[in-house]
């Protein structure tokens, strides 16, 4: 099960999730989780199968000796938040946006 576990927690970390925020998903303890990921704790089916809907993976791919798990493009779609990673993106282009208004507004006649 440790195999499982360490794909588990590669899955986790590509989509920059952290332990505290799929543990509080799946209803449980952050150290109940991490004991999953670990390998310490034997995992259900049942608990399996919401792990693949929050980590977006596909659990017949999942079983395969060299899986190859597609992470969705809108992934964080309707779980609504962001990873700290798309919210510096998102400033970014805001920033952006905010010197092509100020630019547009300077020129435009008082």
């Amino acid at each position: 099960m440790k195999k499982y576990a360490a794909r588990l927690r590669k899955i986790r970390i590509s989509h920059e999730y952290s332990q505290e925020y799929v543990a509080l998903k799946l209803g449980m303890s952050n150290s109940a989780y991490s004991k999953l990921e670990q390998g310490r704790t034997e995992m259900t089916l049942t608990r399996l199968v919401q792990m693949s809907e929050i980590l977006q993976f596909n659990l017949s791919q999942f079983f395969d000796e060299e899986p190859e798990m597609e992470v969705a493009e809108s992934v964080y779609a309707g779980y609504g938040f962001v990873t700290r990673g798309e919210f510096i993106q998102h400033v970014d282009k805001l920033h952006l946006l905010e010197r092509q208004l100020s630019k547009i507004l300077s020129q435009l006649p008082q």
